[in-house]
């Protein structure tokens, strides 16, 4: 069994083949999964790509339950985070080290089968081992904060400026995670009170949007309006990280962007090194993530898990966990 999105606004805990294990891969039984905001996109049918049906499952903590042939036995058993980027290994980008960028890029959950399944298969080089008394939900947020500490890393922030435009999961981890790094300081800027309740919870400066300006900012919103409100925030010669993701074109002030000396720069994902930062992170409590659970649900509930993330004014991160 594991769910399916069959097309937009449809998804079910359906009968599927039994996964078959490859050279160099495991089977792994999930022990928690995060609904993130990509997944919605593609729940919408707003994410540019994908196609259906599509296999979620991205953000997950799972346990090493099967070896294929040519696996070390020391897998065996082992408690493990999934780092979901599927490779080429061949063109520039994989060469270079930022394998991120692949030209052939597929990510499980989205091009590929992802793990909101009883079990799900991954090769060994896609998986972090965690210690065996780490958190499983913090295990599952490992991604989207492997995904925030890859955004940090981009741009210098120790003794900055910064804003954080947007206080979903990605917005807050990012935030911690500047602090972290040496911030002078940082503020999220969010319309909605729930979530800047949950930012001042983590011990941060919340806000709703105003005409303040910034050294660095950092867009996790991903629509036009928060964009825009990036451009017109930034201090001339500063830097703005769009870690959002776009379902559709934006028109922004691009004059400005030129005569101010704005650096403005994508943010996609992450590396190796990003998902070993994410677990020390959270490993010496220097990021919180429990505060940012909102829902929890089993595996099986997905059409429930998927309508409670909807609810944006409510939802953070909706959880999932074996039955």
């Amino acid at each position: 069994m594991r769910a399916v999105i069959s097309e937009p606004h449809h998804i079910e805990w359906a009968e599927a083949p039994e996964p078959e294990l490859g050279a160099g891969e495991v089977l792994l039984e999930p022990l928690a999964v995060g609904v993130c905001g990509s997944d919605i996109h593609v729940f919408e049918g707003l994410h540019p790509f994908v196609r259906y049906p599509v296999f979620p499952g991205h953000e997950v903590a799972a346990r090493v339950v099967g070896l294929g042939t040519g696996v070390d036995p020391a897998w065996e058993g082992a408690l493990v985070a999934l780092e979901p980027s599927l490779t080429c290994g061949r063109c520039e980008a994989c060469r270079s080290g930022h394998y991120n960028i692949c030209d052939n890029l597929q990510v499980m959950g989205f091009q590929a089968p992802g793990a909101m399944a009883e079990c799900f298969v991954s090769p060994t080089q896609n998986l972090h081992r965690l210690p065996e008394t780490f958190d499983a939900e913090l295990g599952a947020m490992i991604e989207p904060l492997a995904v925030a500490v890859h955004a940090v890393t981009l741009t210098a922030v120790q003794g900055k400026n910064v804003a954080v435009l947007g206080a979903g999961t990605i917005g807050l981890l990012v935030a911690q995670v500047v602090k972290a790094y040496g911030a002078a300081s940082v503020e999220i800027v969010d319309p909605l009170e729930p979530r800047r309740r949950v930012a001042e919870i983590l011990g941060l400066s919340a806000k709703t949007p105003d005409k303040a300006k910034y050294e660095v900012i950092f867009e996790c919103v991903g629509n036009e309006r928060a964009l825009e409100a990036a451009i017109q925030g930034i201090h001339k010669g500063g830097s703005i990280i769009v870690v959002g993701v776009y379902g559709k074109p934006a028109t922004i002030s691009a004059g400005l962007i030129q005569d101010w000396e704005i650096m403005l720069k994508g943010s996609l994902m992450y590396t190796y090194k990003d998902y070993q930062e994410a677990i020390r992170l959270f490993a010496v409590g220097q990021v919180q993530g429990k505060p940012l659970i909102t829902h929890r649900f089993s595996l099986q509930e997905v059409n429930a898990a998927f309508n409670a993330a909807l609810e944006r004014e409510k939802a953070l991160k909706v959880m999932l966990a074996r039955g």
